[in-house]
């Protein structure tokens, strides 16, 4: 469960896509918004996933814990959390790619211990995938 949870929160954070983007199949309304058929919407992914008006005034904290009782208690919104996508369009792969995590997380875990470089600067840059701006360098010991 605790790994779940870390794993969510890491990807709420930092998700592996940037943004979803949609077509209007028709003229639709987005609150005060009218927005004409055929126009492309996009969802900037990491600006959900850190909105305090969804997630509370600590949305920008690594916070694995608002998810001990899942996804769907863990934001005000049921389309808060879309690392994988949602509806229709969700991710195939969603089942696969968290179990694939999860033990290569465990196995990960329990033979080595990491630390970051004191170089490193903290600074995601969000493009087509989310990745550190300056890059990183991590510093692998076995245990």
């Amino acid at each position: 469960m605790k790994v779940t949870m870390v794993i969510q929160e890491a990807m709420r954070l930092y998700p592996a896509a940037a943004f979803v983007s949609r077509e209007a199949l028709e003229d639709t309304r987005i609150g005060n918004i009218l927005v004409p058929k055929g126009v492309c919407i996009w969802t900037l992914i990491p600006t959900l996933h850190r909105d305090p008006e969804i997630w509370g005034a600590d949305a920008n904290e690594f916070k694995p814990d608002r998810f001990v009782n899942g996804v769907s208690k863990a934001c005000k919104s049921a389309q808060g959390y879309i690392p994988f996508g949602l509806g229709t369009r969700l991710c195939l792969g969603k089942n696969f790619a968290m179990v694939q995590l999860k033990v290569l997380l465990s196995l990960i875990v329990s033979k080595f211990t990491f630390s970051l470089s004191p170089s490193y600067r903290h600074s995601p840059a969000f493009r087509m995938l989310v990745e550190p701006e300056h890059g990183v360098y991590i510093k692998i010991q076995n245990i």
